[in-house]
């Protein structure tokens, strides 16, 4: 009896062992600090900033497997996997580190109070994505 309560309880737990984030990107807007800064900066007084464009996306956060899959709905055969590393900032933020070889970009994702702002640190240049429609997916 001992024993199957125990089983119960992880599973249970399992869920929060192996977390997906899936987010599904439909329009973002572009901006631009020509310096390197924050990002609060680019948010608050950018440079530049571009009009909404629409995406149609999907990102895959394996926070297990630490990787991320890319996809265009409207190209679903070009697929993106990268690994990533992830920072918990408190209960809700989540910064996410995409490992690609001389560059410095990631997400920030928030599934709970619904944000996610895409940035870009370059040498002398901030990029900022935030993403203006979209949605979190349950992961299956």
């Amino acid at each position: 009896m001992k024993t199957l309560l125990i089983f119960l309880f992880l599973l249970q737990c399992l869920p929060a062992l192996c977390q997906k984030i899936v987010l599904e990107v439909y329009e973002r807007q572009e901006m631009s600090c020509f310096r390197k800064t924050t990002l609060d900066s680019v948010l608050l007084l950018p440079d530049a900033v571009y009009a909404i464009d629409t995406v149609d996306a999907r990102y895959v956060i394996d926070l297990d497997e630490k990787t991320s899959t890319y996809t265009r709905f409207n190209n679903p055969n070009f697929i993106s996997v990268l690994p990533i590393a992830f920072e918990q900032h408190g209960k809700e933020l989540i910064q996410v580190h995409i490992l690609e070889d001389g560059f410095d970009y990631g997400l920030f994702l928030n599934p709970i109070e619904e944000n996610a702002l895409w940035y870009w640190y370059d040498e002398d240049m901030t990029t900022v994505k935030k993403i203006t429609q979209f949605r979190f997916v349950k992961s299956s």
